[in-house]
């Protein structure tokens, strides 16, 4: 029993904990961004309370935030995609995970700005 055990903390150490880590990290780095566009789109679209530094627009802030997380995915969505070519799988699953990570990515935007609140 210890021998199997020390084993599966062996392979736990190697394989699963690194994996679950670029994943974890991943999908956070993803929400960090589209809550930041999801932000930005709210202050452009509304005229939000807050006064934001005196003079300036709202709009032009809002697209400004927007445009911030947008580069933030994209950088995340780069990364992602240079740590699966170094894996050397196949092609399709390249592209399928990079489809799953537009959708996911557009799908958390919408759902952010569903529950803004009124």
């Amino acid at each position: 029993m210890s021998d199997f055990r020390t084993r599966w903390f062996a392979f736990h150490d190697r394989h699963i904990e690194p994996v679950s880590k670029e994943i974890f990290g991943h999908v956070e780095k993803m929400v960090i961004g589209t809550l930041i566009i999801s932000a930005g789109a709210h202050v452009s679209s509304d005229e939000p309370s807050i006064a934001l530094f005196g003079y300036l627009r709202h709009g032009l802030i809002g697209r400004g935030v927007e445009l911030f997380g947008i580069v933030l995915l994209l950088l995340n969505f780069i990364d992602g995609l240079y740590k699966l070519a170094k894996l050397q799988w196949h092609v399709a699953f390249q592209i399928a995970m990079s489809f799953c990570y537009i959708m996911l990515s557009a799908r958390l935007i919408q759902l952010i700005l569903a529950f803004r609140g009124e």
